[in-house]
């Protein structure tokens, strides 16, 4: 089968004080350490039987801000992934990158060494919601980055907006949408903020130095989301993405339909389908110990795990209904051997609530099940 791949870049200018992932910020980092260090890693997967003589589908940079390395750099690094590795003809090759840090230089370089989808972070077009953010970019800086990206030949952008931002409201968030439209990007990523311990953010809302959006404006900005990209032509087909026709991810929904990915880097991490009823895994969080265990031909993991049937039957059951487009019952039956609604009755319950609903033959969240998304998916796990 084939399976896709995740390159985890951790470095970042600044640290977002919202932040969760595993990134680190500094003016410098080991590039060439780094580098190598994913090289090895690869090339010890490709030789392990999960991986090899597999083609990748998809391939996607992800950070951290993967566009601080140099493009030589990637370069190299695919050139690796090409010899070693069977590529899929239309290969998705995504990079993250932030406006405060591209160039037209650099995004011409991306993109003459094969990055063919280019992922901006903007998060907002408002200064003060930009410095609430603790994000390094202008709105003139994202709108110079995407005009760049035109010109270097990218024609899949994504941009990302936050909302629920502390102190944005309806009319400020109407802003941004506007401001994005016009911008006309094949796709777009929209969040709500959300309060991760161990951030910045999390500690100064139980402190009381951040006051969050009320739960009711939550829903409202929401709807408000829907509508607006609806209106745009932007077809909402996972829980937080929108794009127009064509231009779905399809590196993530590789990861909503339970494919194969491997992840190499600093905290990455892997699902092999074809372990059983899965195997995951994921890699030392440091950059240092990481670096150390994969140019050692170490094994670079920190954590595994074989997903036991229940485990699988919940992740089938949250994974798919993030889509908006869910699933077809039948498919749960083939891979599991049970009955839907005779393994989990409440389904029938939130189908009479309004909460879920079958059409043509698939089962998928409403619009009311959409606001209550995780507390459905919580009963599956």
């Amino acid at each position: 089968m084939p399976f896709s791949l995740y390159v985890h870049i951790p470095y970042c200018l600044v640290k977002c004080p919202y932040c969760d992932f595993n990134a680190y910020g500094g003016r410098s980092w080991p590039e060439e350490r780094y580098l190598d260090a994913l090289c090895a890693e690869l090339q010890s997967a490709a030789e392990q039987p999960v991986w090899r003589d597999k083609r990748i589908e998809t391939i996607y940079f992800g950070g951290g801000t993967p566009a601080l390395f140099a493009p030589a750099s990637i370069d190299r690094f695919l050139k690796l992934v090409s010899t070693l590795c069977r590529l899929a003809p239309e290969l998705e090759m995504t990079l993250e990158a932030d406006p405060a840090s591209v160039t037209k230089e650099t995004l011409s370089e991306f993109r003459a060494v094969g990055v063919n989808r280019l992922s901006l972070g903007v998060q907002s077009f408002q200064a003060n919601l930009l410095k609430t953010l603790g994000r390094l970019h202008t709105q003139e800086d994202a709108l110079q980055a995407m005009s760049w990206a035109r010109e270097a030949g990218f024609s899949n952008l994504n941009i990302d907006i936050m909302f629920a931002v502390p102190g944005q409201t309806t009319a400020l968030l109407a802003a941004d949408l506007s401001r994005a439209f016009s911008c006309v990007p094949e796709h777009i990523s929209i969040y709500n903020l959300t309060y991760e311990e161990h951030t910045p953010f999390f500690s100064q809302r139980q402190k009381g130095q951040l006051q969050p959006v009320t739960e009711d404006t939550e829903v409202s900005m929401y709807g408000q989301i829907q509508s607006a990209c609806r209106a745009h032509d932007y077809q909402h087909y996972e829980i937080s993405n929108f794009a127009r026709p064509g231009f779905s991810s399809q590196h993530n929904t590789r990861y909503w339909t339970g494919q194969s990915y491997l992840g190499i880097g600093a905290g990455a991490h892997s699902f092999a389908h074809e372990q059983d009823w899965g195997m995951r895994w994921s890699n030392a969080r440091t950059p240092k110990t990481y670096m150390d265990k994969a140019l050692s031909y170490e094994s670079t993991h920190s954590f595994e795990e074989t997903l036991t049937r229940d485990q699988a039957i919940g992740e089938f059951l949250f994974l798919n209904l993030r889509q908006l487009n869910g699933f077809d019952p039948n498919a749960f039956t083939e891979r599991f051997g049970m009955n839907l609604l005779e393994t989990f009755p409440q389904v029938t319950d939130f189908i009479t609530e309004g909460l879920l609903q079958e059409e043509a033959g698939r089962l998928k969240l409403t619009a009311e099940g959409l606001l209550v998304a995780d507390t459905i998916f919580a009963t599956f796990v």
